[in-house]
């Protein structure tokens, strides 16, 4: 006798059935994300330093972490690594460390190649953006920039130079009584828009006249030329003044040594004097000199003192600016500040 067979159909709902021990063309698979995974971004400290993640996918399914790139930061380690959807209550932690970036030196050069500006240092955090830029009063003069202006501040200095066809001074026009007064202890330099002062300084309270000036194209930075090569930015510790001698009073200092100390300056007046009556030596540079003055802050002579000569001091005096002047025997006036007194 045989076993009489039936057919069996299992239902699920619908989902599928079976007819003969074969799968129906009906049979779906479900998919679910039902793993979480929490990815934090924070800092040696614990700290967050950006907006945490959450990823899902199916139990031991390739799991991607999603790397960032965080402005000021690189990353160090990594907490609970994982590579499959696992469950992980805790989380995966990126941990960066903060990183400084190198600096983009930025050069402005005229088409000789020399600067007309000084370099910027453009300064950011690691992987931010930059964004360089030509000198905005100059403008209209560029003829050549950098192949791309933009980028990421990185671990390695970059350099980026604009080129502008212009002459970098021009004539600056003063008053012919102008005169600059030092704030503090002063650099002066050989040339205007240099880089390297002379190796004295002008001493804190002195007083220069002025015999030109020029300034810079590419700013409002102004050179005095204060005689000889010796030149002075206005950006160093100086003041301006208009001196202006009564020329009527001047004109009777036919002969300064026939003057008495109270005598000398109708600018200044005279707070003490001292006789000396020996011979010195000019303390500047030996290839330049001094200029000769009439009286003290008067009239300037074309009489000049070469640096190392010697000169013969009658007296000094000083005025009530504090300024201490020296009387050579020839009857002219330099600042006792040059002499080796």
């Amino acid at each position: 006798m045989g076993q009489k067979h039936t057919n069996k159909r299992f239902s699920h709902n619908g989902e599928r059935t079976m007819e003969n021990d074969v799968l129906s063309p009906k049979v779906t698979k479900l998919t679910r994300d039902d793993v979480e995974i929490k990815v934090h971004y924070v800092d040696s400290l614990g700290k967050d330093i950006s907006e945490s993640t959450t990823i899902k996918g199916h139990y031991l399914d390739k799991l991607d972490i999603p790397w960032k790139e965080i402005p000021g930061y690189i990353l160090s380690s990594v907490t609970n690594f994982q590579q499959t959807f696992i469950p992980n209550s805790d989380g995966i932690y990126l941990v960066y460390s903060n990183q400084l970036s190198a600096p983009v030196i930025v050069y402005h050069r005229n088409t000789s190649g020399k600067l007309i500006a000084d370099p910027q240092y453009l300064e950011g955090e690691l992987n931010r953006k930059f964004d360089s830029q030509p000198l905005e009063e100059a403008n209209h003069f560029l003829v050549s920039s950098p192949k791309d202006a933009s980028g990421q501040f990185t671990d390695k200095v970059q350099e980026q130079e604009y080129v502008y066809n212009v002459l970098p001074i021009r004539d600056y026009r003063t008053d012919k009584n102008l005169y600059i007064k030092t704030t503090n202890n002063v650099d002066v330099f050989s040339e205007p828009i240099s880089k390297v002062p002379l190796d004295k300084t002008l001493p804190y309270g002195t007083t220069w006249k002025v015999f030109r000036a020029v300034q810079e194209t590419y700013n409002n930075t102004i050179w005095y030329n204060l005689g000889g090569n010796t030149w002075i930015p206005s950006t160093e510790s100086i003041t301006t003044q208009i001196i202006k001698q009564p020329s009527s009073r001047q004109e009777m200092l036919n002969s300064p040594l026939a003057e008495t100390a109270n005598n000398i300056s109708y600018t200044y007046s005279v707070i003490d004097s001292m006789n000396i009556n020996r011979s010195v030596k000019v303390l500047y540079y030996s290839d330049q000199f001094i200029t000769a003055w009439k009286t003290p802050y008067g009239d300037m002579d074309n009489q000049r003192y070469r640096g190392n000569q010697e000169v013969f001091v009658k007296q000094l005096v000083q005025l009530d600016n504090y300024s201490v002047w020296a009387q050579l025997d020839d009857g002219y006036y330099i600042e006792s500040k040059y002499l080796n007194l």
